[in-house]
Parts: C-alpha cells; sequence; structure tokens
C-alpha cells in the first residue's frame, strides 16, 4: 500500500494474542495449610508447610529432622530447596514487603542471608554453587539474578521481561535458559547476557535441561505437551501427550530418561530411546532428584523405586510419543492501515493460515519447505471503497499447486495518468466502478523441482465512470468481461517459500484472452519472471542477497488499460504508483540484502533495496528510454515462528521524487 509524501500516516499492527502459566520447577507458588497440597523435594529432603511452619524431613526414613518458623503471618509466595538439599529459600511478597530468606539445611536450619526481594522462579547448579533467581517482578520487567551459594553474594544481576517463568542450568553451569511465554532465551551463566533467542511455536514452563545431551532440553507447554528440543538444530526432537492432569514437575533421570508428575498424582518415566512410557504410579505426591538406579516417591509414605528394573516397570503404549507426521497451523492476524489518495483512510482485517507440510517430527527438516497459505481480508475506505479478498495457495503430497486469488471491489476509485513512460503525475483524473477478479493456476511438479499446467483468469469490471472534468483521452470506458487461459511452466528449487536463502525460482506463463472463452477483449500475454536467492557469509546468519527480474508484455490484440503491464509498489518497484506507468510492455530489475540485526535474536531483521524499470509500446522497435529507479531501507519482524514469515514495512525514493511507504506480510518477492 502506497502513500504520498502529504499523507505520511502509516500505522502498522502485529496482535500476539498468547498467555502465559508461571511455574517453578519444584516450587510452590500458593500456600494453605492443607497437608496434602505437593512437596517440594530435593536432595534427599523433603519441605511442606503446615500452619507457619516449614516442616523439614528426610526422604528415605520419613523423619522429621526441624521446624523453620515463618516469622510472617503471611502464607510464602514462594518457597524451594536446592537441587542438593543444603537450602531451604522461602519469599514473602505482599504489597508492602518482599523479602526471602535462606536457612542452612545443613546447620540445624540456621538463617543464613536474607535476600531484599521475592523470588519468582530459581534454579540451582550444585556443581559451582550458584543460584539464579528470577525476581522483582513489575508490570515493566522482572530481574534475573545469579548468586554464590557459598557466602551468598551477588555475582551478576541483569533486567529481564516481566513473561519470564521458567529457568533452567545447564549440567557443566555453562548456560542457563530462560522462558517467556514461547521466547527461549539461552543466556551465559557468568555474565548474564543473552547467547540466543528462540521463538518457540508453544507457550513453554518447565524447563529442564538433558544430562546426557547438553543441547537438548525439555518443556511442558501450554497445552500440557512435552516436548524434547534440540538448541543447536533448532527442533522438536519428541512430542508427548501426557494423559492425567495438568503437568507440574519434569524431570531427567541420570541417563537422560524424563520423569513427569501431573496435579493428579501421576507419576510417569518416559524412555526417549525407545519412545516408552516405561512406568506410571498413581498417587505419587512428590518425588526426588533420581540419582543412578533409584527414584525415591510419596505416596502413603516415601519409598523407594528402583526405575531400572523391568519388573516393576508397567510398560504402555507408545501412542503418547507424537513423532508420526503432523500438521501444524499457524494464524497471523492482519490490521489493515493505510492511506492513499483514491481510498483515503483505508481499515480493515485480515488473517493468514499457515498449513506447513506434513514432517516427521523425528526427522531432519527437509530440503524444501513448501506450506500452504489461506489469507481472507475485508477492508474499507472512507471514500467509500468496500475491498474482500481471498487468496490460497495449496502444495498437496502429490505434487499438485494450486493458487487462487478472488477479489471483489465495491465503488473502486482510482487515478488514470495516462498511458507511456513520459506522464505527469500532477496531470490525472479519477474512475469508480466496480472489480471482480479470480486469477490461478494449477501445476503438478515433476521431478520436484519443475512444475507444469495451466494458468488463467476471469474478471469482470463494470463501466469505468470517469471525472466530467477529465483533462486526460481517457480509453476503455465500457468494462466488460477478460477471461484467458494459457500454459505455465516453473522452475522452483528455493529452499524456504516463506523466507528462502537459497535457489532459483523462474516462472514462464503465457495466457490466451479471446471471445471463444467469452471475453470482451482479445489479446494474448506473456510474462517471465526470475528470481535468484544467495546466501552470503557477511553480517549475520541467515543473510541473503534476492534479485528478481520481471518481464511483462502484451500484442496480438488490444488489452483494456487497466489489464496493461505496469510497474508498481504491488509488482516490483515500490515507491511507484499503481497507474503512473503503464504500457503494452514493461520490464524491470530489483535487488534486496536481507538481513537480521543480530545472531541473538533472529526475530527482528532489516532490508535494503534498490531496483528499475520502464514501460514501453514496444522494447525492440523504437523505444524511448525513461527509466524510473527506485532505492530504500525496511524494517521485518517474524510473526509466526520457525516459519520465517514475517510482518514488513519498506519506506523507498524513487529517482522522479516520488516518497512511498508500504506494510505487509510476506516478502515482497
Amino acid at each position: 500500500m502506497l502513500l504520498p509524501r502529504a499523507a505520511f500516516r502509516f500505522a502498522y499492527l502485529l496482535l500476539f494474542v498468547c498467555l502465559s502459566f508461571p511455574l517453578a520447577i519444584q516450587a510452590q507458588h500458593s500456600v494453605n495449610s492443607d497437608t496434602t497440597v505437593p512437596l517440594v523435594a530435593n536432595g534427599g529432603r523433603a519441605v511442606q508447610y503446615i500452619d507457619g511452619l516449614f516442616i523439614v524431613s528426610a526422604i528415605l526414613t520419613g523423619e522429621n529432622i526441624r521446624a523453620i518458623t515463618n516469622p510472617h503471618q503471611e502464607a510464602p509466595y514462594f518457597y524451594t530447596i536446592s537441587d542438593d538439599g543444603n537450602w531451604l529459600l522461602y519469599s514473602i511478597k505482599t504489597k508492602t514487603e518482599k523479602i526471602t530468606y535462606v536457612h542452612d539445611l545443613t546447620n540445624n536450619g540456621a538463617l543464613k542471608q536474607i535476600l531484599p526481594f521475592a523470588v519468582e522462579s530459581a534454579a540451582f547448579n550444585s556443581n559451582v554453587h550458584k543460584a539464579f533467581f528470577i525476581h522483582s517482578k513489575t508490570f515493566w520487567g522482572s530481574q534475573l539474578a545469579a548468586y554464590d551459594t557459598e557466602r551468598w553474594h551477588l555475582l551478576a544481576v541483569r533486567s529481564i521481561t516481566d513473561l519470564t517463568s521458567s529457568i533452567a542450568v545447564k549440567a557443566d553451569g555453562s548456560q542457563l535458559l530462560a522462558a517467556a511465554r514461547s521466547v527461549v532465551r539461552v543466556i551465559d551463566t557468568e555474565t548474564l547476557k543473552t547467547e540466543k533467542v528462540n521463538w518457540e511455536t508453544s507457550r513453554l514452563k518447565g524447563l529442564v535441561y538433558s544430562p546426557t545431551d547438553l543441547h537438548q532440553y525439555a518443556s511442558i507447554n501450554h497445552k500440557n505437551i512435552i516436548e524434547v528440543r534440540d538448541l543447536v538444530e533448532d527442533r522438536v526432537l519428541h512430542t508427548i501427550r501426557a494423559d492425567g492432569g495438568q503437568i507440574e514437575q519434569l524431570a531427567y533421570s541420570p541417563d537422560g530418561r524424563l520423569i513427569s508428575l501431573d496435579n493428579a498424582n501421576n507419576l510417569t518415566i518416559w524412555s526417549l530411546d525407545n519412545q516408552a512410557q516405561q512406568m506410571r504410579k498413581n498417587g505419587v505426591r512428590a518425588f526426588d532428584q533420581p540419582d543412578e538406579t533409584r527414584l525415591s516417591v510419596l505416596e502413603e509414605d516415601w519409598v523407594s523405586v528402583d526405575y531400572g528394573i523391568d519388573s516393576l516397570l508397567e510398560v504402555q503404549p507408545h501412542s503418547a510419543f507424537m513423532t508420526f507426521p503432523i500438521r501444524s497451523v499457524g494464524m497471523m492476524p492482519i490490521p489493515i492501515v493505510a492511506y492513499s489518495p483514491e481510498t483515503s483512510l483505508l481499515l480493515g482485517f485480515g488473517m493468514s493460515f499457515v498449513f506447513s507440510p506434513s514432517v516427521d517430527t523425528s526427522l531432519a527438516a527437509p530440503h524444501f519447505f513448501r506450506p500452504s497459505l489461506l489469507t481472507p481480508s475485508v477492508s474499507y475506505g472512507f471514500n467509500g471503497q468496500l475491498q474482500g479478498m481471498l487468496a490460497s495457495d495449496y502444495f498437496s503430497k502429490q505434487g499438485w499447486h494450486f493458487f487462487n486469488r478472488i477479489d471483489f471491489l465495491k465503488n473502486n476509485r482510482s487515478l488514470f495518468f495516462g498511458l507511456g513512460n513520459h506522464i505527469e503525475k500532477r496531470a490525472n483524473t479519477v474512475y469508480h466502478n466496480n472489480v471482480f477478479s479470480w486469477e490461478g493456476a494449477l501445476t503438478k511438479t515433476i521431478g520436484g523441482l519443475f512444475f507444469a499446467g495451466i494458468t488463467y483468469q476471469i474478471r469482470h469490471d463494470s463501466p469505468l465512470d470517469f471525472d466530467a472534468s477529465a483533462s486526460l483521452a481517457v480509453p476503455d470506458m465500457e468494462g466488460g468481461f477478460v477471461v484467458g487461459i494459457g500454459p505455465v511452466l516453473r522452475f522452483d528449487t528455493r529452499n524456504n517459500l516463506l523466507f528462502p536463502t537459497r535457489g532459483y525460482y523462474v516462472d514462464l506463463s503465457f495466457t490466451r484472452y479471446g471471445e471463444w472463452l467469452g471475453s470482451d477483449y482479445e489479446y494474448s500475454d506473456l510474462k517471465l519472471d526470475y528470481r535468484g536467492f544467495h546466501l552470503l557469509p557477511i553480517l549475520t546468519t541467515g543473510t541473503t542477497l534476492a534479485v528478481q527480474a520481471l518481464y511483462h508484455g502484451t500484442f496480438n490484440g488490444n488489452a483494456p488499460f487497466y489489464q496493461l503491464p505496469y510497474l508498481s509498489a504491488d509488482r516490483i518497484l515500490r515507491g511507484v504508483w499503481r497507474n503512473l506507468y503503464i504500457d503494452r510492455q514493461a520490464i524491470a530489475l530489483q535487488g534486496e540484502l536481507r538481513s537480521n540485526f543480530s545472531n541473538v535474536d533472529p526475530r527482528y531483521g532489516y532490508v535494503v533495496f534498490a531496483g528499475a524499470g520502464d514501460v514501453a509500446p514496444d522494447f525492440f522497435g523504437g523505444y524511448d528510454p525513461d527509466i524510473i529507479g527506485v532505492f530504500g531501507v525496511g524494517l521485518r519482524q517474524q510473526v509466526i515462528p520457525k516459519l520465517g514469515l514475517q510482518s514488513r514495512i519498506d519506506f523507498s525514493v524513487t529517482t522522479k521524487g516520488n516518497i512511498g511507504v508500504f506494510g505487509g506480510v510476506g516478502l515482497t518477492f
């Protein structure tokens, strides 16, 4: 959508509708005197809060070791035990007081330290004597702090989003994971600087690192599904749909098995090697971190279970592991807010549905990523225009590609400048009409790279109503039907349709419009569209140089002026007004450098682009060049995790003095 200089008002919105569900592993946020609430257990000790007392007991014997009195009337906002069982932490959080107490369980529960904040989530690395806290949560953010657990000195602190709900430490102590809804940050434990940001397809909590594969972690998502991820390849390795209640605790065994406990007191051990439930026990209130062979759980009393003995395992069906091909759907709301001299203020709304191709989540990513898309939208211009659109782009498993786009414009209001490349922008006239258009293509793949099929178009324009004061000669006022069909050949090696970084795309189509199809106009239309994508080892990972060349010509008849080739933002050159450059033939070339601002957070990026083009009655005879150049910059943001679908806003300037601002979803080419 192009906005002129005098109306530089562009509002571009992104709607992210998501919820967060804060959870701290092995921590209790809402506490009461009910003795059946889950215990906090770690390092051979268990703690439960009852009537103002923290009751510390030994897990294996059940013996109460000591009781620690809460000096406040309020129940603790948070409490937990360190992984080695040496430290009890609990926080008090009220409107007037935020404080955390640290007690030494190896020294009769003596008070060791008082921290001036309330903890939201905690993670420990006992091997290197460190504790990490999310604390001091406000509407604007939280703090991430690292402490030395030998003397409880502050080592480092940084600000982090207030949505951060769960943290976990890698076994070697080198990295920390922090989840804030669907964003997972990989953080250096020494400096607390973010090393990488992964934007996931679901909202995560309950993060836990694998002790056997330091690049792997497990989490619980907002649909109560366990997901095991590879941080290096940035993909899901296992998806486990657990039956029962809401999963509240997740842990790895030393040999790499997963252990989960839900709020219905169901404990399950999952083997990731053979993708099976290896044990399921009911009535479990809590469990301690397992050692090499034994797992201690609390049923009616603490019992120790050897989870490695097959006779004690209740093997379940493998159906909980969702490693069969699944189809995910991404949804992206598209607010439409724009301004143009034809429509005045334009407001509307659309929705893009992105259907990922069926992929086995246990396998590596496919070489070609070809998702299907469905995008409906409707908008209203305050000059009385109503616009509706429905676009579909479908790829079948059998190699068929079916593209359709239907547009309806009620009281369409457009500017006519005349034909050719020597027109004056100030000399124009306005016309009104209603437009219905249906265009598409049906192709079949040949060897996975070549596509062949047919392309077609049906369009009807009501009679064009030009302003009475028009000073230009206005052609084709009758409107009517244009109906055409013809062959299309395509070569496509792009590695990703939504954000290609390698490969080529060549599209050659010929469409014949004629009376034999019911068309009121008879002519031929030829298009050649070339695109190349080249990954560059500069700037940041994924930096891509994209190049496009386009030729569009009509011959063997007379096409209505609104069907003639043209140069504009929706075609190839951002910054050029629609209908400003139209003629029987058009040619253009553009290049775009695409990159991210940093390797740490690939959600945000930018582009730098330039292009040139011209129109003429015939480039091969009597051509009088008047080439127009365009250059500009743009901002990008991912809108659907992992798919590469981006929102965009571009600022452009032409060599003839036009300034444009454009927005949308998806790449320009």
